[in-house]
């Protein structure tokens, strides 16, 4: 949710509570009443979506975040016996594929970690019986290759989550839009009499109709309803 979604909400919860609060001004007012329940139930459907829009996000970043710290520490367990084997052995080819430092591989972008991951998968394969000789046994190796399949094949989880924030992030801009627009076109039409009748309540009316932005720290000429003279 953005900033000026935000102030919307905000403008929108003021003249919701500044109508509760005149409830027996317009009780009388089916129309206006009816506008009040539409706003009192969007505001509620746009704080739901905005939690939901959040934790789709924390979800997203807990998921990735698990399976890279599962796959690196399965990977450097590995990769500490492939190295000793390579060492123990002078096999240039094994100590290729181990040349690469812990630090590097914390740091490193997704398809190179994975394809660093499957390297020494597929060489500590050709190797698992010496591996043993180092403490690295053959379940070790095979939680290396289901983690690195397992970090690989995260994104369409990431996606479907993406895909439910992205949906709740429409539909919260579509309550927002429908109750600015209800409140700009109805709602301001039908509190225009009040200015003769109950120009107290009036006046309190248009205060909490001006969407105040906090970046800016005063309301936008073009967020001021427009006062009937």
């Amino acid at each position: 949710m953005n900033r000026k979604e935000i102030d919307l909400l905000t403008m929108m919860e003021s003249v919701t509570e500044g109508l509760d609060n005149n409830i027996s001004l317009i009780n009388d007012k089916p129309a206006i009443l009816n506008i009040l329940a539409t706003l009192k139930g969007n505001i509620v459907n746009i704080k739901l979506l905005k939690q939901k829009q959040a934790v789709s996000t924390k979800a997203d970043f807990a998921i990735k975040e698990y399976r890279r710290e599962d796959m690196i520490a399965n990977l450097f367990v590995v990769k500490a016996g492939v190295a000793a084997v390579a060492t123990e052995k002078n096999d240039v080819k094994l100590k290729t594929v181990t040349a690469v430092t812990d630090s590097a591989i914390n740091h490193m972008r997704e398809s190179k970690l994975v394809q660093i991951g499957h390297d020494i998968y597929e060489a500590a394969m050709t190797i698992a019986p010496e591996l043993l000789g180092w403490n690295v046994t053959q379940d070790e190796i095979d939680d290396l290759g289901a983690s690195t399949d397992s970090y690989l094949d995260q994104n369409p989880t990431i996606r479907n989550i993406r895909a439910k924030s992205t949906q709740a992030t429409s539909e919260m801009k579509a309550k927002l839009n429908e109750s600015h627009s209800l409140i700009k076109n109805e709602l301001d039409t039908l509190i225009v009499p009040f200015k003769k009748i109950n120009p107290t309540f009036y006046g309190e009316y248009m205060n909490t109709r001006i969407i105040i932005s906090h970046a800016a720290t005063h309301p936008k000429p073009e967020d001021k309803p427009k006062e009937v003279k």
